[in-house]
């Protein structure tokens, strides 16, 4: 699929860019072309929207002491004349060694930015749309009876998944939460959690039928 925009004076052609060389997946329902079918990624939404989901789980942690919390005497380090001294009152001043910082980091900032929802609607369906362009969508229910490493491993490499670079897999499922804990290569989301950066690094999307009623139903 291409797009073509004019940039002075000359025609630009933007392709869906293949995002692995892994086995390609042929379905055997069609997918709703609202929400997989987007025939133009849009980038700049995708961008934006990387940006927003980065900026909200950044946490300020890092923070330094005002005057007001170190520790220190409140006496008045020498008398307000007669010294031949700059006036001072409190040894917990940021001008002395040990005084408090001025004007330092606290951790009450919030990283937060803005990107309206129908970007962030837009950014997602263009990461799945481009999945689904190059067959990187299996659709399948990875749920599991018991929590086990290696029965999640093999029913990986049936599908010559097991030495992917990344796999991500929608489901709820708590045993296969667990199961996939301890390999480096899985990630395993709830597809209300999903976010955009994993779905455009993804090598492929395992997702049941199930799952994808839910997606459907968030575009509703």
């Amino acid at each position: 699929m291409t797009q073509t925009n004019k940039v002075d004076n000359e025609m630009v052609k933007i392709e869906y860019c293949p995002i692995s060389n892994h086995t390609k997946f042929e379905l055997s329902t069609p997918l709703n072309q609202e929400i997989f079918g987007l025939e133009v990624p849009h980038s700049q939404a995708i961008f934006d929207t990387i940006l927003y989901e980065r900026a909200s789980r950044r946490r300020a942690t890092h923070k330094v002491k005002s005057r007001a919390e170190v520790s220190g005497t409140g006496k008045k380090p020498w008398k307000q004349k007669g010294t031949g001294k700059a006036r001072a009152g409190s040894r917990r001043s940021p001008i002395f060694v040990g005084g408090g910082r001025a004007f330092g980091p606290t951790n009450n900032k919030n990283y937060a930015i803005k990107v309206n929802k129908k970007v962030r609607r837009l950014a997602f369906v263009s990461a799945l749309s481009q999945l689904a362009h190059e067959k990187q969508i299996l659709v399948d229910d990875f749920a599991m009876d018991k929590i086990s490493t290696k029965e999640l491993v093999k029913k990986l490499a049936s599908y010559q998944l097991a030495k992917a670079r990344f796999v991500l897999i929608a489901s709820s499922d708590e045993n296969l939460f667990i199961s996939a804990r301890n390999l480096q290569n899985v990630v395993v989301t709830k597809p209300s959690s999903l976010l955009v950066e994993q779905l455009i690094g993804a090598d492929v999307l395992i997702i049941s039928q199930k799952e994808i009623n839910e997606i459907e139903g968030r575009f509703k």
